[in-house]
């Protein structure tokens, strides 16, 4: 019998059918159908592109793993042999000073050693001339994030002045301050970083930060997507140690992210449920439209399920249709995006030249899932309707 459903319910869904309209409404449905797949998928695929770039940025810029409490670095070592890099830092708010204006700064102190490593891993498009070592005139260097420069028009060779209120003592009336010559400006294109960032060399920042420096080791990796590992293997050998992961240094705006990606997610199966109202439209009125046939069938000894069976065959094509449609347009717009970038963004307003797109195909996979399990849940109404008709009520339908 399952030949025989397979049959008539292509044949239904393909024949010409004596109400036009009908047949209108079945592919407005299978339009509506490809349109929110390729919607999800080209949607999921730029908010993926964005999460993908902001990743890279901020991990290629900032420590992996950060670790806040006392610990011994040759230990960390030993621990984690497969570290790039493992340095000591301090990290203070400090005020700089430059002319008669005054703003609050994120200051990083670090070892001049691991400075050109923590250089090289930066994104692209940066000015990173410069070291942080003493200049013939006997000052300190600072590199500084392009945000502050621009701000204060400041260019390699400048002189500022930091100053360290935190680190005021009884009996002092005056503000620990220190001058620096800008010995480099990077850009990392992360808002954050360039306009509240400076380095200075970790020498100078214990000379200057006696009180309130935060005192903590960075490790840089290979890969940043090992960080997670690395952080459970330390928190399992030395259980009290404080460690951040550089995901958890901005979870806040990662979780941002992946909420909006599937809140946009949810919003779009809207187009699909609008889609399914047709579905379920056109297989009521094709109901009506064969009524008489169904009789028919009752009396030849077709049994309440396979009348069940033959409609919602007819919604899995509607659904198999429309999903494969979607899904070929949608990964095929975004396999061009990704091959030939032929949408770009402004520069004036963004920090990405092209249009970022990453397209993972388990999302694709359940993409169609989805819309499969909708369609499916869908007709599942109409085909119950036609499998309660009565052979003879079905036969004088009409009449």
């Amino acid at each position: 019998m399952s030949q025989l459903n397979w049959y008539m319910a292509r044949r239904y869904f393909f024949a010409k059918r004596s109400n036009r309209f009908i047949s209108l409404v079945g592919g407005i449905s299978i339009v509506g159908i490809a349109l929110g797949v390729m919607a999800l998928i080209i949607t999921m695929a730029i908010l993926n592109g964005f999460e993908g770039e902001v990743t890279r940025r901020i991990a290629n810029f900032i420590p992996h793993v950060v670790i806040s409490s006392k610990a011994n670095i040759a230990e960390l070592q030993a621990l984690v042999p497969e570290a790039k890099a493992i340095y000591a830092s301090t990290e203070r708010k400090a005020v700089l000073e430059v002319l008669d204006d005054k703003m609050v700064l994120n200051v990083h102190a670090i070892d001049q050693d691991y400075w050109e490593y923590f250089l090289t891993d930066a994104p692209h498009d940066q000015n990173i001339s410069g070291r942080l070592r003493r200049s013939e005139f006997e000052l300190p260097g600072i590199v500084i994030g392009a945000g502050i420069a621009d701000k204060y028009f400041i260019t390699t060779g400048d002189t500022v002045n930091i100053q360290s209120p935190l680190d005021i003592r009884s009996g002092l009336f005056r503000i620990p301050q220190r001058h620096f010559i800008v010995t480099g400006i990077f850009r990392s294109d992360i808002f954050d970083f360039d306009r509240n960032l400076a380095i200075i060399e970790y020498a100078e920042g214990r000379r200057m930060f006696k009180s309130a420096g935060k005192e903590v080791i960075h490790m840089q990796l290979d890969d940043f997507n090992d960080a997670k590992e690395i952080k459970t293997r330390l928190i399992n050998a030395i259980p009290d140690l404080e460690i951040q992961s550089w995901y958890d240094q901005h979870k806040t705006l990662f979780d941002a992210m992946r909420m909006e990606k599937w809140g946009s997610f949810i919003g779009l199966n809207l187009i699909i449920l609008i889609a399914v109202f047709n579905i379920v439209s056109s297989l009521m009125m094709m109901v009506l439209e064969k009524t008489g046939d169904i009789g028919i069938l009752r009396v030849m000894g077709a049994q309440s399920s396979d009348i069940r069976k033959i409609f919602n065959l007819q919604g899995l094509i509607v659904a198999f249709l429309g999903v494969v449609l979607g899904v070929l347009v949608g990964s095929l717009l975004v396999l061009s995006q990704i091959k030939w970038s032929w949408i770009t963004l402004p520069d004036e307003i963004y920090l990405i030249p092209v249009l970022p797109v990453e397209l993972y195909w388990s999302e694709v996979f359940m993409v169609g899932i989805v819309a499969f399990a909708i369609v499916q849940l869908s007709v599942r109404y109409p085909s119950k309707k036609a499998a309660k008709l009565l052979p003879l009520d079905a036969i004088n339908y009409k009449r």
